[in-house]
C-alpha cells in the first residue's frame, strides 16, 4: 500500500485525523478492492502508533466497505472532527 504524502498539513493532524488521512491516501491507491479491515491492517503495520486506533475502528467498521465506512465515520461524533480536518488536509494537498 503506498503512501502519499499531503505537505506540512500532516504535522498539525492529531492521530485520529492522521489515521483517516492515511485511509483517505490508501483508499485513493487502493480504491474499493480492499476491505476496509485489510486497510487498517495495513496503516497499522506501516504506522504503528496508530495500531491501537485501528483495532477499534476495524472492531466497528471492518465489514465495510471503506466509502461506507468513511461515510459512517463522518456522522460519527466520536470521529467527526477527525474526519472533516482530514479530508481537509487531503483536498488541499498536492494531487
Amino acid at each position: 500500500m503506498a503512501s502519499i504524502r499531503r505537505g506540512s498539513s500532516r504535522q498539525a493532524l492529531d492521530a485520529r485525523a492522521e489515521l483517516i488521512l492515511a485511509i483517505l491516501e490508501a483508499c485513493e491507491e487502493e480504491g474499493e478492492d480492499v476491505p476496509f479491515a485489510s486497510l487498517l491492517e495495513g496503516i497499522a503495520r506501516l504506522r504503528p502508533r496508530l495500531a491501537p486506533l485501528t483495532k477499534r475502528l476495524a472492531a466497528r467498521y471492518g465489514s465495510l466497505p471503506p466509502r461506507v465506512a468513511l461515510a459512517k465515520m463522518a456522522r460519527d461524533p466520536t470521529w467527526q472532527k477527525a474526519v472533516q480536518e482530514a479530508s481537509s488536509a487531503y483536498l488541499s494537498g498536492p494531487r
